[in-house]
């Protein structure tokens, strides 16, 4: 998560199972940027949908775990994505939340992927009409299997980062702090220069930006050693 996702007159608020959702205007700003090149304010719409869906169903893994485990879940969609908030976790538990996000959009994937298979004979009566279903089914699988994937680096603030936290913590607390600063520094970074070849411009910003906060704050640590 990048920032701060303060309240404002603009949020969208909602409950989901019970569980109280909050979607901040920057969400949907950032889910347009993400879909725009589409170039047709259709599937633009439709690839907004498919974004919010998506962080809905990863976010509801979460906090269906938290609520598991006795704490009260809350979602909060900001941003590229969203988060869960819950309460304190054994090490343990704190893993399988972490991890009950992607498996929640790998799931979903799966399912898409089921759709997929019964639709192969799918004759639509126009070519607009198989268009928007094509790049629906599409924009689910790819959003759920390969965010979901990258959502698993080890990069605070990513699912990946909070487990491999959890992990430095229990078991190399010695300079856990700056271990897990140094590890989300190279696996962003790696990350952002993947991308650059294949002009992924979305992940080159948010991944370069996290690798940016990382170092800053990991030199304003040495700083005050």
């Amino acid at each position: 998560m990048l920032g701060n996702a303060g309240e404002t007159e603009l949020d969208l608020r909602f409950q989901l199972f019970g569980i109280p959702v909050r979607v901040h205007p920057l969400f949907w700003l950032m889910a347009a940027f993400f879909v725009w090149d589409a170039h047709r304010l259709d599937l633009v719409f439709i690839g907004i949908l498919c974004v919010f869906v998506s962080i809905m169903i990863h976010e509801l893994g979460h906090a269906v775990m938290f609520r598991r485990f006795g704490h009260r879940g809350e979602i909060v969609l900001y941003l590229a994505g969203g988060f869960a908030t819950g309460g304190r976790l054994s090490t343990w538990r704190n893993i399988i939340v972490s991890a009950a996000g992607p498996i929640a959009g790998f799931l979903l994937a799966a399912i898409v992927w089921g759709i997929v298979v019964a639709l192969r004979n799918y004759s639509p009566a126009t070519l607009s009409e198989h268009q928007v279903v094509t790049y629906a089914l599409s924009n689910l699988l790819f959003i759920n299997i390969w965010w979901g994937v990258l959502n698993l680096m080890p990069c605070i603030p990513l699912d990946g980062g909070h487990i491999m936290q959890s992990l430095v913590l229990r078991y190399l607390p010695r300079r856990a702090e700056i271990r897990v600063l140094w590890i989300s520094i190279l696996s962003s970074g790696a990350v952002a220069l993947w991308a650059v070849p294949y002009q992924r411009r979305f992940l080159m910003i948010v991944f370069g930006l996290l690798c940016a906060k990382h170092v800053i704050t990991l030199n304003q640590r040495r700083q005050f050693r």
